[in-house]
This record gives C-alpha cells, structure tokens and sequence, in this order.
C-alpha cells in the first residue's frame, strides 16, 4: 500500500474539517466620563503604565498635556489583541479613545478612537487631514463590520462623505456591514472622494481559524510513514 498517498489524503481531510471562527467586537465608542473616572470599554493596559489619561475625558496613550507624542492602547476580546496606533503625515502622533457621557448605542451616540498629532494640544481629537490610525491584531482575522461617528459623536455624516479603509475610499456611516478584509492589520484615514473628519466608534472581526490539532497530527503521522516506506524500499 502506498502509506505516503493515503496519510497526505488523511491530512488533507482533516485540515479540511470546519473550524469555527470567533466573532469578536470592540465598542471604542462605549465610554463614559463621570465624576473624574472612566468607564466602560477600556484599554487592557494600566493606567498612568501602558496608557495615560489625557484632560477632561478623554483616555490617550500619551499626557499630550507634558508635550509627548506617540504611544498605543491595546484592548482584549476573548483572547484577541487589538493594538491602536497613530500617525500624522507619516510621524508619530498619540491615538485616543474619546469619552462621551451621552453614549448610547441604540442612538448611535459616542465618539470612539481618534488621533491626537499636536502636543499640549487636544482641541481635536477625531481622525483629520493627514491622520491616521492602524489596528494591528494578534492574529489574523477578517473584517466583517465597522461603526463610525462623526465630529459630533453622532451618526450624522454629510452627503457623499467619505474616508479611506487600508488605502481605499469607503462611505463613511454609522454602521458599515458586509466587509470582508483579512489579516493582521488595517487603517482607518482621512481621505477618499468627498474626506471628513471621524471616529472608529467600533469593529467587528472573526478570528481566521488557525491549522486544527488533527490536521497537524494527521500531516505528522503521514510524513512518519512515507519516511518508512523510503526506509523499506532502501533495503531492497
């Protein structure tokens, strides 16, 4: 019997079998400023260690306040690691998650991740001519969905608006369905046909299954009896 034909055969089944794929969402745009606190969906760093609390409400992952720039703000969902980054015009700048006490997820009320690029400055907090913001994954995954807010932490965008989504000019709205973009990094900037200013208010994602268990024993296994059908043949 050819072992090394049956075992790739048994692989390729095996790695064929369906793998459930995880859907994850971060609400950016779920946080409240109340009484000097934040709450709400929050970076998984330490405050004042991984990321620092800007003026007023604002959660920045530098104290623009003490003129530093930079930085990032991470946050976990069942195991999967967004990492939030900023630039301006191709030079570090601070990213930020804007606080709203009247966040209201059915309204589509709340701002959500924006970008600070001048220090001791943050009269403008949202995603501006010449910013950006890149999401970096712990893993890959494919984006299914967005949700957007505009300057006025609303849903309310201008006629035709539009922003750029790794490079290529999406309509901006308050909620963005039916994507499909796959792997370990996206960003969100200024620009397109008709560009505004914006928020990432939020992302929905489905972690792209890895090589299952048995897949991997089954190419193991398959590789183990080719080696000894070789060492057979070789004796003759």
């Amino acid at each position: 019997m050819k072992l090394f034909p049956f075992f790739a055969a048994l692989a390729l089944s095996a790695a064929s079998l369906p793998a459930t794929a995880a859907i994850v969402t971060y609400d950016f745009s779920n946080l409240k400023y109340q009484n000097g606190s934040n709450n709400g969906f929050l970076p998984t760093e330490v405050l004042n260690s991984g990321y620092w609390r800007c003026t007023t409400g604002d959660l920045c992952s530098s104290d623009v306040s003490f003129g530093k720039l930079g930085g990032d703000l991470k946050y976990t969902v069942n195991g999967l690691t967004a990492t939030a980054t900023a630039l301006f015009n191709g030079n570090a700048a601070s990213v930020v998650q804007d606080a709203d006490n009247g966040y209201n997820a059915a309204k589509y009320l709340g701002a959500g991740l924006g970008v600070y690029h001048l220090a001791n400055v943050n009269s403008d907090d949202n995603i501006t001519v010449g910013e950006s913001l890149k999401l970096t994954f712990s893993q890959a995954v494919t984006l299914t969905g967005l949700s957007l807010r505009s300057d006025g932490h609303s849903a309310v965008f201008g006629n035709g608006a539009t922003f750029l989504l790794n490079g290529t000019s999406e309509a901006l709205s308050h909620d963005l369905s039916n994507l499909s973009f796959t792997g370990t990094e996206f960003t969100f900037a200024y620009g397109g046909a008709k560009a505004d200013q914006f928020y990432l208010g939020g992302i929905t994602v489905s972690a792209v299954p890895e090589p299952s268990g048995g897949a991997m024993l089954a190419i193991g296994i398959g590789m183990i009896g080719f080696a000894a059908r070789r060492r057979k043949t070789s004796t003759f």
